[in-house]
């Protein structure tokens, strides 16, 4: 049941206890709930609830919406709300709600309810650090709470779910899936289990055949629902026919045999319209059982998905899609966490889609913010609020530091540029009404609140912690830049250095945090806090600055470094091609970028490059977006982590303009050599070659 009601509802010491009501639970049919089975919604998962000072009912549609209904009685609590007010917050929550004739307290009332969405749920699909198992647990117990009926499990760093797809589960993995399957039917989830063999499957009987095998394996571990994934592929394993082919015979051979598995699901090659072409889609829909469904991302890779997106692809289908939206997942902007409003999904879609499933940040916890939102916009689309929604959710997942959690989620929004366009507005409201010195202030004080409260939500924090400690620091920055600001006002030289001195190393400890950084870890992250709002605001202001300071001043001069490129996310381009980090995660000896001639549309974060400025050197270091891997002075990633870990004399580049571009070239212990484009790579050279250096 919803959360909402943790802090609305409701009746019970109003006129008797809990206790002394009689309660009455069952499922259309059942006698003890006979006398209302008129009352209770024909759609599946809906049901009907009861409340009065000394009776409750709860009566589903069928088993999940008896559970819904008793989720409900186990969530509320006493409330000051009566009368008019009680059921004005009650009717923007459930579909229908009566008061009851005869209440002069105004807290007896009837709610008929049921989902707009019959498929509502998460599918973990991102690139990156695969949820834990702890993480997993934790989900289906959330889901159960706000009515998420769905988990498609399809991480595309799990091995035996992609490249290893013919062979079976270690004992170990499979015994911890089996316990995954439990939790989720017990909190009325369906586990959907994904197989991805495009990358490398033969269109033959016998790789046909070991699809089923694997399926029949995961049917063992209780598993009664099944995905197959063509996405982010090219070749052989890209033919539409080939694909609607194995999807037959998959449901001839697997699922038409088992009278417990659910239609499959398959998540295609072309799987948005800005990919689509040829025959491909067409082909699904005509030559693929009309049963299986078919998954969707909208226009494009990020999209957020209204009715007219939906005509057009159902139509080319012949079936309704399978929402697969990509939001709140953050694989592509890695150092922003997405704690804003979900918003911008058309609220008259349901009638169009056979499921909705968000794919999430890799951050479980920190992902429960936009999935509160998701439950209710599947739950009662029509009557989404997206700001009500959100606000809620806050409430609900940090309870103990609201106000906090809020300002921390406030100023953790946008995604910055990427290459798939997806902004959000609303990033650091605040800044600008209130003195900026004052704002910085709060930065400093509301993170310290949060990092003091390890235990109230101790998954949550040591989740979004890097994050916090971030924006920590990010609020000391700004209170080192006002401090230069007044500083500069008053003509004060030594105190404007003193302030900006303080700034860089608080700089410095900034770039130092980083989020993942465990031994093993797929992706690691360098926080970005208010990236679109305060962030620039301090690096512009700083500039400002010491712009006018060094038409004033001459002492300390030597402190301010001549930045040629601000700290950010770049291409690397030579000749129209993108540096590119081909083997992203690979630790291995020679490794090195190349370039590539065509943009990375599936992982665009493969050819931005993080360019910084180091302090201690007056340098630039240069590192991949994707996995953080640094260029050394070879023009090669590390080499081994242990052997060739990162130094700042022998790491960091010269950056400097050119007539037709810019060269990099190698300073301190690593001598002054440059970067030369030689062939697909760059080498250490005498000469160098002038490359362009352009944001994205």
């Amino acid at each position: 049941m919803r959360r909402h009601v943790f802090f609305v509802l409701l009746w019970a010491t109003c006129l008797c206890s809990f206790a002394e009501r009689r309660e009455l639970t069952g499922t259309f049919g059942d006698k003890a709930v006979k006398a209302y089975r008129k009352k209770i919604p024909e759609q599946a998962e809906g049901y009907y609830l009861r409340v009065t000072p000394s009776e409750t009912v709860v009566a589903g549609r069928d088993e999940s919406g008896t559970f819904y209904g008793e989720q409900a009685l186990k969530t509320l609590s006493d409330s000051s709300l009566k009368g008019d007010e009680l059921f004005s917050y009650l009717r923007k929550q459930y579909k229908e709600v009566f008061p009851l004739e005869g209440d002069s307290e105004g807290t007896s009332f009837e709610i008929r309810d049921w989902p707009s969405v019959s498929c509502r749920g998460v599918i973990e699909g991102f690139y990156g650090n695969p949820w834990s198992h702890e993480d997993r647990l934790r989900q289906f117990d959330f889901y159960a709470g706000h009515r998420l009926n769905i988990y498609v499990y399809g991480p595309k760093d799990d091995p035996y779910h992609r490249a290893h797809w013919r062979e079976p589960y270690p004992e170990a993995e499979a015994k911890k899936l089996k316990e995954l399957v439990e939790a989720a039917h017990r909190n009325h989830v369906q586990f959907v289990w994904a197989i991805h063999p495009g990358g490398d499957i033969q269109w033959n009987r016998a790789d046909s055949q070991a699809v089923v095998n694997k399926l029949n394996l995961m049917y063992g571990l209780g598993i009664r629902t099944f995905a197959v994934f063509f996405d982010d592929i090219g070749g052989e394993g890209a033919r539409g026919e080939k694909q609607a082919g194995l999807m037959n015979y998959l449901t001839d051979a697997f699922v038409r045999k088992h009278k417990d598995v659910q239609p499959l699901i398959i998540c295609p090659t072309q799987y948005n319209k800005a990919w689509s072409g040829g025959d491909y889609l067409s082909t699904l829909g005509t030559k693929m059982y009309p049963e299986v469904r078919i998954m969707w991302t909208g226009n494009s890779v990020v999209d957020m998905i209204e009715r007219d997106d939906m005509e057009w692809i159902n139509a080319q289908i012949k079936r309704k899609a399978f929402i697969w939206l990509n939001y709140p997942v953050n694989d592509y902007c890695q150092s922003r966490l997405l704690m804003g409003k979900t918003y911008g999904n058309g609220l008259d879609i349901a009638d169009l889609v056979s499921g909705f499933c968000s794919n999430p940040m890799e951050y479980a916890e920190a992902s429960k913010v936009s999935l509160c939102s998701i439950a209710d916009y599947c739950w009662n689309m029509p009557a989404y609020d997206a700001e009500l929604s959100w606000k809620q959710a806050l409430d609900e997942l940090m309870p103990t530091s609201k106000e906090a959690f809020r300002f921390f989620c406030e100023n953790n929004i946008d995604l910055g540029k990427t290459g798939h366009g997806l902004r959000r507005e609303g990033e650091s409201p605040d800044f600008g009404k209130v003195p900026n010195e004052t704002y910085f202030s709060r930065l400093v004080t509301e993170a310290d609140a949060l990092l003091a409260d390890s235990l109230s939500q101790p998954e949550m924090l040591r989740e979004i912690a890097p994050w916090v400690e971030s924006m920590r620091v990010l609020g000391q920055r700004g209170l080192q830049v006002t401090a230069m600001q007044k500083a500069l006002g008053q003509q004060d030289s030594l105190g404007f250095v003193a302030h900006y001195r303080a700034l860089q190393k608080l700089e410095e400890k900034q770039k130092g945090i980083v989020s993942r950084n465990f031994e093993g870890s797929v992706v690691k992250a360098k926080p970005v806090v208010s990236g679109t709002v305060v962030t620039p605001w301090i690096a512009e202001e700083t500039t400002r600055l010491v712009k006018d300071y060094k038409k004033q001043f001459a002492y300390g001069r030597e402190f301010f470094p001549q930045q040629v490129v601000e700290d950010g996310l770049y291409y690397i381009m030579y000749r129209g091609k993108y540096l590119t980090d081909v083997n992203a995660a690979a630790d291995r000896t020679g490794d090195f970028p190349q370039f590539v001639a065509e943009p990375d549309t599936i992982n665009p974060q493969r050819q931005l490059w993080s360019i910084e400025l180091v302090p201690a050197t007056g340098r630039y270091k240069i590192t991949n977006a994707q996995d953080g891997r640094y260029v050394n002075e070879q023009g090669t990633f590390w080499q081994g982590k242990a052997q060739n870990p990162f130094e700042a004399e022998w790491h960091t580049f010269i950056i400097a303009k050119t007539t037709d571009g810019y060269t990099i070239q190698c300073g301190g212990r690593a001598g002054s050599n440059y970067w030369k484009a030689d062939a697909d790579r760059i080498k250490n050279d005498k000469e160098g070659t002038a490359f362009q250096i352009k944001a994205p």
